[in-house]
């Protein structure tokens, strides 16, 4: 369904913008191949600057590409234009890691749902567009009354489903997810993943889960891709990669994954009649 080939992204370095002109372009994405099949689930990890949300936005064509070129669906949409792109849209979606700014403060939680179905004329008006907006509500597990809230008045893990209530509004064919669960507490971080899981299994889109955490992406994915410095130096699926890795960077990272130290001797140090008081 997505095939992207020898893909390279550079963007401006505003950090040494002259003075006068144009700031310096620095190579974020250098060689990226990338396959993901109708109904996959695969996972992109890596530490911060590793590529993973540049690489997030340039499948959606939101960043400019540099050189390579990317595939939707058997299309070559790697020089379209935005007026191209448009009917497309409605078949690749992102929820972006920041929930907060990713919603207008100056709109409803109704009003930000409704809009998709307008744009692209899947309610006649805004009335039916607002119940079907309630509706996503509910398929996300919000309550349907969130509608008339503002995205300050809801927690990040409300307001995290409903950046995921607008992704799936049109039934898109392709979902990434860029780092969603970042920032929540673990057990929301449960509910989100298990909700992006249902969902999948309900809907058969395919999912990219953008993610510094091995622990998510093993819960989640069929297949996993590390990437270092703009490039992948490691791929397959998620169990052979997590217990066979090849790569010293995939090895590095999953000698990072914090596991508990257990005293072998604990359990002799408890007092089992002070246990059972």
């Amino acid at each position: 369904m997505l095939e992207v080939e020898n893909l390279h992204v550079a963007l401006p370095d505003r950090g040494n913008k002259r003075v006068f002109g144009r700031p310096p372009l620095i190579e974020i994405l250098k060689g990226i191949d990338l396959r993901v099949s109708a109904g996959e689930t695969v996972g992109l990890v890596g530490e911060s600057g590793s590529g993973k949300s540049t690489l997030a936005r340039a499948l959606l064509r939101l960043y400019p590409l540099s050189a390579g070129s990317i595939r939707f669906e058997g299309r070559d949409i790697t020089n379209l234009d935005e007026h191209e792109l448009r009917p497309l849209r409605a078949r690749m979606q992102i929820v972006f890691q920041d929930s907060q700014s990713a919603l207008n403060p100056r709109l409803t939680i109704g009003t930000a749902l409704a809009e998709p179905f307008v744009s692209y004329g899947r309610a006649s008006d805004s009335r039916e567009a607002l119940k079907l907006a309630a509706g996503l509500l509910e398929h996300v597990g919000l309550s349907a009354s969130m509608a008339a809230r503002y995205p300050h008045q809801l927690s990040g893990g409300q307001r995290q489903r409903v950046g995921i209530a607008r992704a799936i509004a049109l039934n898109p064919a392709l979902v990434v997810a860029d780092e969603i669960v970042s920032g929540l507490d673990v057990s929301v971080q449960a509910q989100v993943l298990d909700l992006l899981r249902r969902l999948r299994a309900e809907t058969g889109m395919a999912l990219v889960l953008i993610s510094h955490d091995l622990s998510v992406v093993r819960a989640l994915c069929e297949r996993v891709v590390i990437m270092q410095h703009g490039v992948i130096v490691e791929a397959g699926p998620s169990e052979t990669v997590f217990n066979s890795p090849q790569h010293p960077y995939t090895r590095k990272l999953l000698r990072a994954i914090p596991l508990p130290e257990v005293d072998p001797a604990w359990i002799d140090s408890v007092d089992i009649d002070e246990v059972a008081t």
